[in-house]
């Protein structure tokens, strides 16, 4: 016996991104990553090159978060949520290495 009961077709909604703007996306995080490569490798950017890692690091994150793992299309709450843990999170790494930081120059420059 099949089922011939008819169902009104439902509009598909879009959930995530195309296939143009998932390549978009990629390229994007490839260019952040050579920038990431220049800045460690090629740019003396001194004392500053950790911090800049770091947003640019930040910046990857959110966007692989945001995209890839669909919370840009999630309820507002778990959006919060995650904007939360990832500020404390922050925090506390800025907290550490300030505590840290002369420690660390020290270790690495052979004080």
């Amino acid at each position: 016996m099949s089922h011939g009961g008819s169902h009104a077709p439902h509009a598909q909604e879009q959930h995530g991104l195309t296939p143009r703007q998932y390549i978009g996306l990629g390229l994007a995080l490839t260019v952040i990553t050579i920038v990431e490569l220049g800045a460690s490798l090629w740019v003396d950017l001194g004392d500053l090159l950790i911090p800049v890692l770091i947003v640019l690091s930040a910046v990857k994150f959110i966007a692989v978060v945001a995209f890839f793992m669909h919370l840009y299309y999630e309820p507002q709450l778990l959006t919060r949520v995650f904007v939360g843990s990832f500020v404390l999170a922050t925090g506390v790494l800025i907290a550490l290495l300030a505590r840290f930081w002369t420690d660390i120059t020290d270790l690495l420059n052979g004080v």
